[in-house]
């Protein structure tokens, strides 16, 4: 029940090592969740480690290889130009940069939403919860829901990046491929490969 993708995409290798370790703990969560009889207690650590990864991704896509690229690995001029004095730290700024020049080619879906909704989620990690956001109670914020969207967001983002902005060949074996401990939501991964209305609609703030 797992499923390999190329990380042909990753500028920092060191990041993709410890995507893959972070992986590796997901594989273990998602053993217990699917085996053990209370695995339903492991969604939150599942959610905010698959949108961890989300933006480990965005964070070396857009820092990495749209704000300051290797001269031979230079995508979009004019995208380099506009972030090369930007101060991008935090997984907003990347989801903000990936919408602004619709990185995923999804700017009439509610992907971008999703991505948002995953980092507010993500931020749950701190149980005193101090701003006091809605929902109080967190089994409402981590229920299936919550995994099955951090899932496909993270499907889906990996999915571009290794099809629309893999690197020379010659960076392609640095890194293991990236192994997601779960079944494919999209069936197809071709350069086609695009949501459907449906799957889009699926993807909003839940």
């Amino acid at each position: 029940m797992s499923f390999k993708i190329k990380a042909n995409f990753i500028v920092v290798f060191k990041i993709g090592d410890n995507i893959n370790f972070n992986l590796r703990i997901l594989k273990t969560l998602y053993d217990g969740y699917n085996n053990l009889p209370d695995g339903r207690n492991l969604i939150k650590p599942i959610v905010i480690l698959n949108t961890a990864v989300t933006e480990a991704v965005l964070y070396d896509f857009v820092v990495n290889r749209l704000k300051r690229p290797y001269s031979v690995d230079v995508l979009f001029i004019d995208i380099f130009n506009f972030l090369k004095d930007k101060d991008l730290r935090k997984f907003e700024h990347y989801i903000t940069q990936a919408e602004k020049f619709d990185l995923f080619d999804l700017k009439d879906t509610n992907f971008y939403n999703a991505l948002r909704s995953l980092n507010k989620k993500r931020n749950r990690v701190h149980i005193q919860n101090d701003r006091w956001e809605k929902p109080y109670e967190e089994y409402k914020i981590f229920d299936e829901k919550a995994k099955i969207l951090s899932e496909k967001v993270l499907e889906k983002v990996v999915n571009t990046m290794t099809l629309k902005y893999p690197r020379n060949e010659e960076y392609h074996d640095y890194v293991n491929d990236f192994e997601l401990p779960w079944n494919r939501h999209f069936d197809s991964v071709t350069p086609s490969d695009s949501l459907t209305l449906e799957e889009a609609q699926d993807l909003g703030v839940i």
